[in-house]
């Protein structure tokens, strides 16, 4: 049953990423492209773990592994430069300076070089069961600082969209993000499910993002 809910969870992160490729390219919205490369990046975090207890522990399934840890690494911290996008798209005007916009995206640099400096530089995976599922996890777990630091921007960002823009989706999404992460000791399925959440908030606030009036 875990198995197929991770199935479920690709599938829906490919639904989505398909959504936000479009509004990416009707909507031309440089911005939905760093979304959707998160969702494209999910669809095989979700899908190697879905195939993990039909290929079993090896070699192979450890080297599939390893891409999931680069692509949280690497690419959730583009979703801070998203968030200033988005509040600069939805009428926000201190996301509208360059000053606003340089420091949202050094931001999401060091985020992703601390990733790769503390997450991915002598990483050691070990194979782990959640369910059924079968998947490699690091040997050491730490707290996710850039995801942590990257949901917290989003949440913040989504609350002056709420009252500034009127637009609840990113809080909604990223909220209940922080709010299953913050569950004590809860199974990946738990996490994985709030992405997906947050990946459909985010997605749902593109909608309004970009120089395309017409709707999506």
């Amino acid at each position: 049953m875990t198995s197929s809910a991770f199935a479920a969870f690709a599938l829906a992160h490919l639904c989505l990423t398909v959504w936000l490729v479009r509004l990416a390219l009707v909507r031309r919205s440089t911005h939905t492209w760093l979304v959707a490369a998160v969702a494209a990046g999910l669809v095989y975090d979700n899908a190697i773990v879905a195939l993990g207890s039909s290929l079993g522990a090896g070699d192979l399934l450890l080297a599939l592994n390893l891409p999931r840890f680069v692509v949280h690494a690497l690419v959730t911290p583009l979703l801070v430069v998203f968030a200033v996008g988005a509040a600069r798209d939805l009428g926000l005007a201190w996301a509208r300076t360059r000053v606003a916009h340089a420091g949202f995206s050094v931001l999401a640099a060091a985020l992703v070089v601390y990733g790769v400096v503390v997450d991915l530089v002598g990483l050691t995976l070990v194979p782990g069961r959640g369910g059924d599922a079968l998947r490699y996890s690091a040997a050491e777990p730490a707290v996710p600082v850039p995801s942590v630091a990257t949901i917290v921007v989003l949440v913040l960002v989504g609350a002056a969209l709420l009252v500034r823009a009127r637009s609840g989706w990113m809080l909604l999404g990223a909220a209940t993000m922080f709010a299953v992460s913050a569950v004590p000791h809860a199974p990946l399925v738990v996490g994985n499910l709030g992405e997906v959440a947050l990946i459909a908030g985010l997605a749902l606030t593109a909608r309004h993002m970009g120089s395309d009036p017409t709707p999506a």
